[in-house]
């Protein structure tokens, strides 16, 4: 993808790590991939706590570059897409709203992803927040993404 983004390192095969430099200072970020069943993986990320090795995926930054950082993310995305082909990529918010700014980052690079399926879940019955993340109903379904439709997940992989 064309779009401007930090410079990724891989770390291991899950595992990837950039810097985010912006009005606040300069952050290490993490970007990993964790199997969940059957080939598929959840995207996580978020600032890495240097004490814990853990990573916040709540936290604010405010730096002025989360377009920059959601431009990474998808990148690395797509570079372990590159590396496992046959995978499929899972990915929510830790919370609605950002939930939904994920939504608006996959709304503005879909006509990109044109060697990619990117799927939606939308719940019928509403999705609820939990401690440690968002947990969705179990009656819901995954469809194609339309623009100007909330979903309350994503799956993308190679089509």
């Amino acid at each position: 993808m064309d779009l401007e983004h930090y410079e990724i390192e891989k770390l291991d095969e899950r595992t990837y790590r950039f810097f985010s430099t912006g009005s606040k200072g300069k952050f290490e970020m993490r970007v990993k991939f964790t199997y969940i069943w059957q080939n598929i993986f959840n995207l996580g990320f978020g600032v890495l706590d240097p004490e814990t090795e853990a990573l916040d995926d709540l936290i604010e930054l405010r730096n002025g570059d989360s377009r920059k950082i959601l431009a990474t993310v998808a990148n690395t995305v797509l570079l372990f897409l590159e590396i496992f082909p046959s995978v499929r990529v899972y990915a929510t918010g830790s919370t609605r709203s950002r939930t939904r700014l994920y939504q608006m980052g996959v709304n503005k690079i879909l006509p990109l992803l044109s060697d990619y399926t990117v799927a939606g879940y939308r719940s019928k019955s509403g999705r609820y927040e939990h401690t440690g993340g968002a947990i969705l109903s179990r009656h819901g379904q995954w469809c194609d993404i339309e623009l100007g439709v909330e979903y309350d997940a994503f799956l993308i992989y190679k089509a």
